[in-house]
């Protein structure tokens, strides 16, 4: 696949049904109890926010004329099916919708974790294999979800079908690892964690128990945001233990399944503190580390180097840091330059030689190659002010105001809307301001932008790559240096410091295609580095 990926290819797919033997209705009840928002409710809701609302289907017995009304009501998408043979509700769905790739998922799970859909939708980017099952372990019970290709699920052996197979939709996909390539990925957002014991904790409704500690578990966390990830959970969890202890008991169906070999290349990339220097280090280095876990890595990541082994290969996103260790990858450190075998720069500088006919390797998610269905906005500035004070936001905003539903001489070049994602609350309400977003829901704002005004850094590269009309202002002086330097060496507008915004009394009138050639290669050339590694 490698980057082709559309989310047109991809749809949820959720079973339900409202006969549950334990706890009939329970994916219609509300939470809060007192709420009109039912389990199925939070479930659309939240993956709303990733996939369009057309490829989000619910597959639901074709007798279950109750949960058909509710659906009908809320203008969700169902597909009716066999009552008894999930399995052919999936096949008859996937062959309907023409789906390539589905995200399995069950009525009874509310709260599942977006940030694991991210993340496995980056694995589905890169997954060469035409038969696949893909999920995520270490993940709350009820949190996750799995994957797995059209071409898997339609997959016939010519034996007879076990029964079980109609009642589990991939069972048959799990049990034949020799045809269906099995990927159990490591949550990257949830590295800080691993000592944590998962196993009290039960985010699903199969019985009343559950029920009652979703309810509560809500009144914690979802009243302050309704979209809390496995990571609030974990947390909330080490300090309020005995909530969970409410579900701990209850049963839960689980299958054997044969263990797949796979030999063990170990590596740990190393990440800078997002404290200290910013979350573009510790966002990248997840990516990276989902993309070698699916071509055959063990990944630890974390803010340290494993001292206690120092063969061990080590990626370093640590900017100049070095440790005495054998094996080091580095990444963005300015004495090491992309020119050397064990080193990459994730974005351009100007310490590395660049002339106008070099491409310009660089890292970003897979999911910023992907079609999400935006359609660009005419005259739409999207600003990225990342962690800018009230003073420093101001002046942004002070200078767009000034173009803001005014009459260019060049009429493709009007600025009808400004939305800024980060800084601080905007004093104007013509600024659609945005705190913080998903990556995924970032990614919708830039394709659906005709201009970006960002500082040097990943957001240039990406609004670039996309082919936005891209300028940038200087927010510290190495900002201003850099720039400088994108403008003269790439030929993306540099409209000044901060502190000269206010001297400014036109917008860019020319974006040029960048002169560079960007190649998303950098993460190859670190894979590249640990076969070699591991060869000798």
């Amino acid at each position: 696949m490698n980057g082709i990926l559309s989310t047109r290819d991809c749809f949820a797919f959720i079973q339900a049904r409202l006969g549950s033997t334990r706890f009939p209705q329970k994916i219609l009840k509300s939470i809060p109890e007192t709420s009109n928002t039912s389990v199925l409710d939070h479930i659309h809701n939240r993956l709303s926010t990733i996939f369009p609302k057309e490829q989000i289907v619910f597959l639901i017995p074709e007798s279950d004329f109750d949960l058909i009304t509710f659906l009908n009501k809320r203008n969700y998408q169902y597909f009716a099916g066999s009552e008894s043979d999930v399995r052919d509700r999936y096949r008859k769905a996937s062959i309907h919708y023409k789906a390539k790739h589905i995200f399995r998922l069950t009525g009874d799970n509310p709260f599942i974790d977006l940030e694991s859909i991210r993340y496995l939708l980056e694995a589905m980017t890169i997954i060469p294999d035409t038969y696949y099952s893909l999920s995520m372990v270490g993940l709350p019970l009820g949190m996750g979800v799995e994957c797995f290709s059209t071409e898997s699920l339609l997959y016939e052996t010519g034996e007879p079908i076990p029964e079980r197979y109609t009642e589990h939709v991939s069972l048959h996909i799990k049990e034949f690892p020799d045809i269906h390539k099995q990927y159990r990925l490591h949550p990257p957002h949830l590295s800080p964690f691993t000592e944590v014991d998962l196993g009290p904790l039960r985010i699903t409704v199969d019985d009343p128990k559950d029920y009652e500690m979703i309810c509560k578990l809500w009144a914690e966390l979802g009243e302050k945001d309704p979209f809390f990830s496995a990571k609030d959970v974990i947390l909330f969890a080490k300090k309020n233990p005995k909530i969970f202890a409410i579900n701990a008991s209850v049963e839960q169906v689980t299958f054997q399944l044969p263990k797949v070999n796979r030999e063990s290349k170990k590596v740990r990339i190393v990440y800078a503190d997002p404290s200290i220097f910013g979350t573009g280090h510790w966002e990248r280095c997840k990516s990276l580390s989902v993309f070698l876990e699916i071509n055959g890595y063990d990944v630890a990541l974390s803010l340290e180097p494993d001292s206690l082994s120092p063969n061990l290969p080590h990626i370093l996103d640590l900017r100049e840091n070095e440790f005495p260790l054998t094996n080091q990858f580095y990444i963005d450190n300015t004495n090491h330059l992309p020119t050397e075998p064990n080193s990459s720069f994730f974005l351009p500088n100007p310490v590395a030689p660049m002339f106008e006919t070099d491409s310009i390797s660089y890292f970003s998610s897979p999911l910023s190659t992907m079609d999400w269905n935006q359609v660009t906005l005419p005259g739409k500035v999207l600003v990225y002010a990342g962690n800018l004070n009230s003073e420093d936001s101001k002046q942004i905003d002070n200078f767009l105001l000034q173009f803001l539903n005014q009459k260019s001489k060049n009429d493709s070049h009007n600025i009808n809307s400004v939305t800024r994602i980060g800084g601080s609350p905007p004093l104007d309400a013509k600024i659609e301001y945005l705190s913080r977003v998903s990556y995924t829901q970032f990614l919708r704002e830039i394709q659906s932008a005709e201009f970006v005004l960002t500082y040097f850094g990943q957001t240039m590269m990406e609004s670039a790559a996309k082919g936005k009309n891209v300028c940038l202002v200087g927010i510290t002086p190495i900002h201003e240096s850099l720039g400088k330097f994108a403008e003269q060496k790439m030929g993306i507008p540099y409209l000044g410091s901060l502190t000269s915004l206010n001297q400014i009394t036109k917008f860019p009138d020319v974006f040029p295609s960048p002169n560079i050639k960007l190649v998303r290669d950098a993460h190859l050339k670190i894979l590249k580095w640990l076969e070699t590694i591991y060869e000798s």
